[in-house]
């Protein structure tokens, strides 16, 4: 699995693209979700929001950004 990161450098999840499934780890909770192909997550965590959208098979699109609510 792949490390995803937020604009801050932290780790946001981890996925594997080829399944679409998704790790959120936070405070040892694990939340896992498995996405489709054209799919998005959101995560929002101290007052960042992480978009993850499975492109493909191999591969993952990121956007992250500070959440200005």
């Amino acid at each position: 699995m792949e490390e995803i990161r937020d604009c801050n450098g932290r780790i946001a999840c981890k996925g594997n693209a080829t399944t679409g499934l998704i790790e959120v780890l936070y405070k040892r909770c694990k939340t896992s979700t498995q996405i489709p192909i054209g799919g998005t997550l959101r995560i929002e965590r101290d007052g960042v929001v992480t978009i993850v959208t499975r492109l493909s098979d191999s591969a993952f699109h990121v956007e992250s950004h500070a959440n200005v609510a």
